[in-house]
């Protein structure tokens, strides 16, 4: 394993127990639904505004420069709790997990709920009609619901690849030509 997928796999474990931090918010007041809608908000906010993401992630910018400036820019929109997370990140230098915090509270929410989420690649963009319908396939075939992550990379040729939690099933033209090669060379 690379230093890099090391340090990948202990983010996503650091980025797990974040997220579970904020399941053990839930309650009365704040319910899975609030949390999810205002961490997927501020994620928005972050990926949409790249000054704002210059200055969270900046080194040179001060933990309490950060702060308030998550003060000014969500303190009337996010429950007071959801706020101060955001600053834990801040004051523990883990909001670079943020994104994955907010997968993984996703994730977790759809295991409760009973959804399978499964990440589909093709190799091009399909219509709306053709992602229902395979969306349907898969929930006839697994009996569950699903919810689906498309992806497109034109390098597959043709074909889809699904990854299914740790899972990847590779039905690509690519795959296929690269089974035959091996066997070919064997």
């Amino acid at each position: 394993m690379t230093k890099s997928e090391l340090n990948e796999n202990k983010n996503e474990q650091v980025a797990k127990r974040y997220s579970a931090a904020l399941l053990d918010l839930c309650g009365k007041e704040l319910s899975k639904e609030v949390i999810f809608t205002q961490i997927t908000d501020v994620k928005k906010s972050l990926d949409n505004s790249v000054d704002l993401q210059k200055v969270i992630f900046s080194p040179i910018v001060s933990g309490d420069e950060k702060k308030n400036i998550l003060d000014k820019i969500f303190g009337s929109d996010l429950n007071k709790t959801i706020l101060n997370f955001l600053k834990l990140l801040v004051d523990k230098n883990r909001f670079d997990i943020f994104n994955s915090v907010v997968a993984e509270f996703r994730k977790e929410i759809n295991k409760q709920e009973g959804l399978l989420e499964i990440g589909i690649t093709s190799a091009i963009e399909l219509n709306e009609h053709e992602k229902a319908m395979i969306k349907v396939k898969l929930e006839n075939i697994l009996n569950k619901q699903v919810e689906l992550e498309w992806d497109y990379d034109s390098s597959i040729i043709g074909g889809l690849m699904f990854k299914i939690e740790d899972n990847i099933i590779d039905c690509s033209i690519k795959h296929k030509l690269q089974e035959i090669k091996r066997e070919i060379i064997l």
